[in-house]
């Protein structure tokens, strides 16, 4: 990873006059934006017609045909059986069609690009017109009516431009031919799929040429505005399609949004200095202490994805599931990006904005969205096992944190969830040898000591549960050491309890549970090898300490 530049530098401590100052560059010449606006297109488009106007004016008269030799002997009479006086006629009606088809596909254009950018964002137009084939045929069409304007004022009652009508007849039938290929590219455009799938390859272009092309610093901050507004473009998508319960597009969003994060992720390494200067305009709600930290972390990019998914997530978490488990599984994928380019300030931020998922979670009451955020951040939390171990004890009190306060709002199954999630990582963590496992079981083995959980037999019983879970692996491991800890933790537990329990956990047959859940595994669910180690571990520990205990009960009552 490259270093960063630390935040009592010099240049750490001016990102925003840096940013303010590119962004004045960038904003240009307003008499250049006319220009480039208004002036070259009419230069360009009325320059073509009339240097094809007069270059054929020219052929005609120095290899044109008299009229009278043309209508009686030449082969062209088979195509134009007519006279001069016809001929200028049928040119102004041509003219009138040209015109006419052009209206009507600037008409028919406009309607469509307006109903879509209405119903995904309203940058589609900007698109649409920067497309270089929509601007050819618009072009040409604008072209073939200049020209044929022209062409009205070079017939003559004694000569006929020829080598000019054929080529108003050859522009005219090939629009004509055109029209039905173009419109169907047009809605083609306008459907999502090539909508998103535009924005992305927009985004990783502008990335790549800050790298091919060594771009000067304006150049830079131009190219920073594409990137942004093409992440802010997918994001309104994303936020459209869930306020109208379209899923395909959301999810597509969502995943486009992710990519151009992972894009980014794979080539920052070789982004100039200039690049990691965040713009203002691009963080509208953030202080400017956040605005210097992204500048110091190098992140901007990466935080803006994450800042849109949550606006995407807090839509998303009352009606469409399908969404919010979309952003979790991109969130995780960013992280393991992450993770194999060693790009730590991406990771914690990953870590931070799933914490802050799980708290729009909570806040909202929604059990599902909690139990989907889990199982990705555990998923994640697996994979910086092998990254980093002091970062996961902080990922397995965020586990224990949500889980506890999810159940102080009475939210049902979270700190269950959380229970078996961390008996899963420990298991993990154990085959991978690290050496902090005992901080982490001591995590797993607090998750109950709060007095709700106490007061609540239900949460009590199956945090139990995953305890013994992880118990019959260590047993099936021979680990003892471990095993004494969780023994003395189960030691506050009544009898007839523990034994209800086991027995609670060895009906458990089926592998799936009965309802159908996105993970697709009942909690308590153990294979007979694994139900033969937990009845081992309670032969060999619970039973014992049950057994030794009871004279004392006895002469307690006696």
């Amino acid at each position: 990873m490259e270093p960063v530049p630390s935040k009592n530098s010099n240049a750490a401590r001016k990102p925003d006059k840096l940013a303010e100052r590119d962004a004045r560059a960038s904003q240009g010449n307003p008499e250049g934006s006319l220009f480039k606006s208004w002036v070259l297109p009419c230069f360009l488009i009325g320059g073509v017609a009339i240097l094809s106007y007069v270059f054929l004016r020219i052929l005609d008269i120095y290899t044109g045909v008299p009229i009278e030799k043309f209508l009686h002997d030449s082969p062209g009479s088979v195509f134009f059986l007519t006279n001069p006086k016809d001929v200028g006629d049928a040119i102004g009606g041509v003219a009138e069609v040209l015109i006419a088809i052009l209206g009507l596909v600037v008409t028919v254009v406009a309607i469509v690009v307006q109903l879509a950018a209405q119903r995904y964002t309203p940058k589609l137009v900007e698109l649409f017109i920067s497309d270089w084939i929509n601007i050819s045929f618009f072009g040409f069409m604008v072209v073939a009516s200049v020209y044929s304007l022209l062409l009205i004022y070079s017939t003559t009652s004694g000569f006929l431009p020829f080598w000019g009508s054929l080529m108003l007849l050859a522009m005219t039938t090939l629009i004509l031919s055109l029209l039905i290929p173009y419109f169907s590219y047009v809605f083609h455009f306008l459907t999502p799929e090539n909508i998103i799938r535009i924005i992305r390859r927009n985004a990783n272009k502008a990335m790549k040429k800050v790298l091919e092309t060594k771009p000067k610093k304006e150049e830079v901050r131009r190219l920073q505005n594409e990137v942004a507004n093409a992440m802010a473009q997918i994001s309104d998508i994303a936020l459209s399609a869930v306020s109208q319960m379209d899923r395909s597009v959301s999810l597509m969003s969502i995943r486009s949004l992710k990519d151009v994060m992972v894009d980014h992720l794979l080539i920052k390494r070789k982004m100039p200095g200039r690049w990691f200067v965040p713009a203002k305009d691009h963080f509208p709600a953030i202080s400017a202490d956040f605005i210097q930290e992204l500048y110091v972390g190098r992140n901007w990019v990466e935080m803006k994805g994450f800042l849109d998914m949550e606006l995407i997530f807090k839509m998303a978490i009352k009606d469409m599931p399908d969404a919010v488990s979309a952003i979790a599984n991109g969130t995780r994928i960013a992280g393991l990006y992450a993770i194999k380019l060693n790009d730590r300030q991406v990771l914690m931020d990953v870590i931070q904005i799933f914490n802050t998922f799980l708290r729009h979670a909570v806040n909202a009451r929604n059990p599902k969205a909690i139990y989907n955020l889990f199982y990705q951040y555990r998923q994640l939390a697996e994979a910086v096992l092998s990254f980093d171990q002091e970062l996961v004890e902080r990922i397995a009190f965020y586990f224990k944190y949500y889980g506890q306060i999810a159940q102080s709002y009475n939210i049902p199954l979270i700190l269950i969830t959380a229970s078996f999630d961390l008996a899963h990582l420990l298991k993990r963590a154990y085959e991978l040898k690290v050496p902090n496992l005992n901080v982490l079981i001591n995590t797993f083995l607090e998750i109950d000591d709060n007095p709700a959980t106490q007061a609540n037999e239900f949460d009590l019983r199956s945090v139990r549960k995953a305890q013994l879970l992880f118990a019959s692996f260590l047993q099936s491991q021979g680990d003892t050491e471990l095993l004494q800890r969780i023994v003395e933790d189960l030691k506050v537990e009544p009898q007839q309890r523990m034994e209800s329990i086991r027995k609670e956990m060895m009906a458990v047959k089926d592998r799936k549970f009965w309802e159908v859940t996105d993970r697709g595994v009942d909690f308590f669910y153990m294979d007979d090898e694994q139900k033969k180690y937990l009845n081992q571990f309670y032969t060999t520990h619970i039973e014992p300490h049950f057994a030794a205990s009871e004279p004392v009960l006895k002469v307690q009552q006696g």
